[in-house]
């Protein structure tokens, strides 16, 4: 099932087809400690995670214990390149802080050089290297749309380099203002002095520290009327200029709802008066014109005054531009469109590859085929691609994408890299290469793509593509693939039997094939965007009557249990024939068994049986069907609560009124468009019972909601995956049985219901349907995830 397209437009949220992710010891004397056993070699770098089918770029270190570690809005950088090595700010698990690690070119692994560069979790970065101090901005952030709040200081950190033994030592801490703000953003002019801005009270303000970049002054509203902005909007800062006439500049969003909205640029000469700025300019403007992501960079190499933003906009037709590129050269800028609403582009920032000579832009767009949730279009994130153009012609009409980061089960978001420009001499990045780094929320999980190619002119030789693996069995309907390229670091597309190409990973599998030919297609794709014209290919036939690798599904057919009793008795089936079964009672070890399974002298209290079907292929269901009941002391009726697993859930929305989502990890709720969960509970073998007490558990997903949803009877026949918004749905009640919100992302609710009007569905499919009259969407997790996060209906039998 697709999941459509929920993308952050400003103050609202845009759908385009449906649905749119302290404990401390002393610091200083851990990261002493870990100095020391840094230059005794004990600490090493991890393993490098080996690759899922699917998977794209490298899985890295976790970051349980923080949120967002890479940012959200994409003015800040993490990454850093010097003294031929890459660098990363990145959340060390062990002791619950920030650490300067030091990535393992060789080995592709980061290694922790126990150097802290912030105590605080759930702070966000900007990290700016300036060729001999590094400078580390971090503070604690506002999500979207909330307004800065006093008394959470942001803090700066400067730090000299050890060329001779490659290590980072604090200098000095400072405060840059005492906000919590959404994104905050450094640079360093050409005197010295270290500059930063950031969205308070509805206006932009500026900060500055002293010509040493030490002493940081009293923050300071931009001089311009034209800078006072809504609450969702951001600012960006950047230095450049040529020699003699360096300048400080900088963006910012202005989304106040009318013609002067748009992307904004002012600036200010180095060694001039700190509040004497350029009258501003509109890079762009227009209602929708603007959104508050944007990424700054500068040709430094041309000792000109050409700036380069990746920025965001908050058009809503498919056609318009979602992120463009806008260019500065001299006093005017040009806008050119990277990706339109319809790509679902988001998050992207820009780099500069001097040597190449090429402009990369990297943003999140929905996930390639063959991984979970492709091609939906979510804020919940996606995978990594780049769109690549030369520095002589910027036009990004046709150029194709290639991906960087996919984690083939999870969604990827928040890309992030360095403010320097790759492989460049003057920039002290010579034979660089480039270094991604990005976060998958849902494991808490850093991913990174790493492409050694630094130095010389660009490379326009196609790899060789090679399949490594012998040809499958003949007799077997599942087939694998090893394959690999003449050159390090490519990725690669696959086909099927002439299928649409899709990104995808060695070893690529494909299971249930038919009887008959079969033709398996790979394309292998260089770092530097060149594709294999010829796949390497490989042919074979299945014969008639292949095995099963599909699991079956186990379903207790029989009533609960008499309370009253301390002996039970239970019927079970399976979905596929000749199937042998496994039993559990309370969690002890499975033993086989076989339909009907009876227990006796049973202890009074709470029991769980549960049981899991084999087919005869050997395939066993992955989730046991169970049913929990009590026994009373002494032999007296005590309530029984059940807990019921939705066996049908989807969703339905008018922006696809004919598409079905039954097989979708995700569940909609929401206004604009109109989207509806429905959510299907099998109550037959309760006829007869009364309903003391009934809950719904639901687990949110990627996109929390500030609005209220409704839980209503759902009246009719319906089937997840036949279910439209403009065919056949059941139809809601007019009173409301219970609600919910607001609601953040990824947290479990339990929802109180009504108890009649549950009761009026014992003995039958009991349907309920939740929707909501916000326009702030939810996403929910559906019964594909798992069975621990799909929906429960809890209820207390009497």
């Amino acid at each position: 099932m697709t999941n459509p397209m929920h993308v952050d437009v400003g103050y609202t949220s845009f759908h385009i087809g449906g649905r749119g992710r302290d404990r401390k010891s002393s610091w200083l004397g851990v990261a002493l400690l870990a100095a020391m056993l840094l230059a005794l070699g004990v600490l090493v770098a991890p393993s490098k995670a080996t690759a899922a089918p699917g998977d794209v770029g490298v899985e890295g270190p976790s970051h349980v214990g923080t949120g967002t570690p890479t940012g959200t809005k994409r003015q800040e950088s993490a990454l850093w390149f010097n003294d031929g090595t890459w660098w990363g700010n990145l959340w060390d698990t062990a002791t619950s802080d920030f650490h300067i690690f030091r990535f393992n070119a060789a080995t592709s692994t980061w290694v922790n050089t126990g150097v802290a560069t912030e105590t605080r979790a759930n702070t966000h970065h900007d990290v700016l290297w300036d060729g001999t101090t590094l400078f580390v901005a971090s503070y604690r952030f506002v999500n979207d749309g909330l307004p800065a709040e006093p008394n959470f200081p942001t803090t700066i950190r400067r730090y000299r380099y050890t060329s001779s033994t490659k290590t980072y030592t604090l200098l000095t801490t400072e405060n840059i203002n005492n906000q919590r703000t959404e994104t905050l953003s450094i640079d360093k002019d050409s005197t010295g002095r270290v500059w930063a801005t950031w969205q308070q009270g509805n206006r932009i303000f500026m900060n500055v520290t002293g010509t040493g970049g030490t002493g940081w002054l009293t923050p300071f509203a931009l001089p311009s009327a034209l800078a006072n902005v809504s609450v969702d909007d951001n600012s960006a800062v950047i230095a450049f200029g040529a020699p003699g006439s360096r300048k400080i500049g900088v963006m910012w969003s202005r989304q106040v709802g009318d013609a002067t909205d748009g992307m904004y640029w002012s600036f200010h000469n180095d060694g001039a008066a700190d509040t004497t700025w350029s009258t501003p300019v509109a890079a762009v403007s227009g209602q929708r014109t603007g959104d508050d992501h944007m990424n700054l960079k500068w040709l430094d190499s041309s000792n000109s005054g050409k700036v380069f933003a990746a920025v965001k906009t908050s058009f809503t037709s498919s056609t318009q531009p979602l992120i463009q590129l806008l260019e500065l050269n001299g006093t005017a800028w040009t806008a050119h469109t990277i990706a339109t609403v319809s790509e679902c582009p988001n998050r992207v920032i820009i780099l500069i590859d001097e040597s190449a000579q090429k402009l990369r832009t990297f943003a999140t767009y929905p996930k390639p085929s063959g991984t979970t949730n492709a091609g939906v279009c979510t804020s919940s994130g996606g995978a990594i691609y780049e769109k690549s153009v030369p520095l002589s012609n910027i036009n990004f009409t046709g150029v194709a994408k290639t991906v960087r980061i996919v984690d083939a089960d999870q969604y990827v978001h928040n890309v992030t890299s360095t403010k320097q420009n790759l492989n460049s001499t003057a920039g002290r990045t010579a034979n660089s290469g480039l270094l991604l780094l990005a976060d998958v929320n849902a494991t808490s999980r850093y991913w990174h793509y790493y492409d050694s190619t630094g130095g010389g002119t660009a490379d326009t030789t196609a790899p060789e593509t090679t399949i490594t693996s012998p040809p499958p069995a003949s007799t077997s309907t599942s087939a694998s693939f090893t394959f690999t390229s003449s050159e390090a670091n490519s990725t690669f597309q696959c086909s099927l039997d002439g299928a649409a190409r899709a990104a995808c990973t060695s070893p690529r599998s494909y299971t249930a094939l038919a009887a008959g030919s079969h033709t398996f297609s790979v394309w292998a794709t260089d770092p530097s965007g060149n594709t294999d014209a010829t796949a390497a290919a490989q042919s074979w036939s299945v014969g008639a009557g292949g095995g099963d690798t599909t699991a079956p599904e186990t379903t207790i057919t029989s009533p609960p249990p008499a309370s009253t009793s301390t002996s039970a008795s239970f019927t079970f089936t399976s979905s596929e024939a000749n199937s042998t079964f496994q039993c559990s009672l309370d969690g002890a070890a499975r033993a086989a068994c076989t339909s009907p399974r009876s227990y006796t002298a049973l202890a009074a209290g709470s029991h769980t049986f549960s049981v899991w079907a084999t087919d005869p292929a050997g395939n066993t269901d992955g989730t046991p069907a169970t049913q929990t009941w009590s026994i009373s002391t002494g032999g007296g009726t005590t309530p029984q609560t059940v807990t019921l697993t939705a066996t049908a859930d989807s969703y339905v929305t008018s922006a696809s009124p004919a598409t079905n989502f039954g097989t979708s990890t995700l569940l909609g709720v929401d206004n604009s468009p109109v989207e509806v969960t429905y959510l299907k509970f099998d109550l037959t073998p309760y006829a007869g019972r009364t309903v003391q007490s009934a809950t719904l558990q639901l687990r949110s997903a990627g996109s929390g909601s500030t609005g209220t949803q409704n839980v209503r009877v759902a009246t009719g026949n319906w089937d997840e995956t036949t279910i439209t918004s403009s065919g056949t749905r059941p139809t809601l009640g007019t009173t409301p049985i219970g609600t919910l919100g607001p609601t953040t992302t990824n947290t479990n609710y339990s929802i109180t219901l009504t108890p009649g009007a549950v009761a009026g569905g014992l003995g039958q499919q009991f349907s309920v349907g939740l929707n909501s009259s916000s326009s702030d969407g939810l996403d929910l997790n559906s019964r594909e995830v798992s069975s621990t996060a799909a929906p429960k209906l809890v209820l207390t039998l009497g």
